[in-house]
């Protein structure tokens, strides 16, 4: 499912009208213009659009009747992580009362037709626009109605919001190529700071799970099978499914600490799991009595014992992959290997069309995917402040940082790991 971008968006055609502008609403104030005034434009796209930017965070709660009907008209199933709801729980537990909204949304004839989900950012001293939902979002987008003047309505709203919040730098993170913003961001000479990919796997295109894994080697299979033996051995093995309630939050919970043991481990650092936040989010987005997200947490246990962990989110026929954690005590009985496989094959009994690895690429999930798609972190820098740190902290620095700790021995990295969850600073 995929919206249609105009290439050469028609923003010549576009005409204020400044007797259609509304009473302000916002702090910014609301502008109206009057678009489709070129060729073959549906009627539903030639009526007066009005923009806004939602500055608060009761202004936000306000928007979710018709942010919820825009997404169920027109929301991605890529888009999951721009749902009402998913943003609703992280503002509880990411944002407070200095947090300065930036939604930018456009109505035509009254109806909501776009969303463009950002807050205000301040590292140093700037004024940074991202995504809402960082760091537990995995996809950045807009979302908008596939109107004929699409291109033309996202150049238009673009342009608002520079005019209107005066950010020193736009970074916007984890955005897919084939995003609704995309052709935003390559007109407007966005720098790519990060590259990777993100493997998925077409469950529609196999009719069964048997004609799935025909595609693995005979060697392949008789592997699997003997890790299965080895777990069976220690004795009888439980697979639990939880989309609500205590048994939900409980195994979020288990998860949270397997992940937590295997980076400190490894030696490894994560900006998300070094704070605690990340647990109450989840807890609560998936307790399913206030504003369900559509989490799904999977749990594994042998002989009794928790073994393996998968946290997925589930929208419109896609579901992705969220995190993944094991006990270490079953760091080698290949856990995470079985539980995936079930996983999937689960989804062949459901309504999953798509199953999502997220970003990045490993090996283990190209075992499972057939196709890749890449997602990329953007930056434009529009003042001099914003340029400094853009070209010399975001390609230099940070960049720098990240090399240097990859090549540390794992005692090393993991002395740094310490001393990172211990102050929560991060790269």
């Amino acid at each position: 499912m995929f919206l249609t971008v105009l290439k050469e968006p028609a923003v010549a055609a576009l005409a204020f009208d400044t007797s259609a502008v509304s009473e302000p609403v916002s702090r910014f104030g609301t502008v109206g213009f009057q678009s489709g005034a070129a060729g073959n434009v549906p009627d539903s796209a030639s009526a007066v659009v009005k923009l806004d930017i939602v500055a608060t965070r009761a202004g936000f709660d306000t928007l979710e009747t018709e942010w919820n009907a825009l997404f169920e008209r027109s929301g991605r199933s890529e888009q999951m992580f721009q749902q009402f709801n998913w943003l609703w729980h992280w503002a509880n537990h990411y944002t407070n009362a200095s947090t300065e909204f930036a939604i930018v949304t456009a109505r035509r004839e009254g109806r909501l037709v776009l969303v463009w989900p950002l807050v205000v950012e301040r590292p140093t001293r700037l004024r940074q626009l991202a995504w809402m939902g960082d760091p537990v979002g995995q996809y950045g987008d807009v979302i908008a109605e596939n109107s004929a003047d699409l291109g033309a309505l996202l150049e238009q709203s673009w342009s608002y919001l520079l005019s209107k919040v005066k950010p020193d730098l736009v970074r916007l993170t984890k955005v897919r190529s084939d995003a609704v913003v995309a052709p935003v961001l390559a007109a407007h000479g966005f720098k790519t700071t990060s590259r990777e990919e993100a493997p998925h796997m077409s469950v529609a295109a196999h009719n069964t799970y048997e004609a799935f894994e025909s595609r693995f080697s005979t060697k392949h299979l008789k592997n699997r099978r003997r890790q299965l033996r080895r777990l069976e051995e220690r004795g009888p093995l439980e697979l639990h499914h939880y989309s609500s309630g205590s048994e939900a939050t409980d195994a979020i919970q288990l998860g949270m600490t397997y992940k937590r043991a295997w980076l400190n481990e490894k030696g490894l650092v994560s900006r998300a799991f070094s704070d605690t936040r990340i647990d109450a989010f989840f807890q609560d987005a998936v307790r399913g009595d206030v504003r369900p997200a559509g989490i799904e947490v999977s749990l594994l246990r042998s002989a009794g014992e928790g073994a393996d962990v998968n946290i997925s989110v589930r929208c419109k026929g896609r579901c992705a992959i969220h995190i993944l954690a094991y006990s270490l005590k079953f760091e080698r009985c290949s856990v995470g290997n079985f539980h995936l496989a079930k996983h999937i094959e689960r989804a062949f009994a459901t309504d999953v069309a798509v199953y999502d690895f997220l970003a990045p690429r490993h090996e283990y999930k190209m075992e499972w995917a057939d196709g890749t798609v890449w997602v990329e972190d953007h930056a434009l820098a529009v003042t001099a402040l914003g340029r400094v740190y853009t070209d010399i902290y975001l390609a230099v620095v940070r960049e720098g940082l990240k090399r240097a700790f990859k090549a540390m021995p794992t005692k090393l990295t993991r002395l740094f790991a310490s001393a990172h969850r211990s102050t929560h600073s991060f790269l």
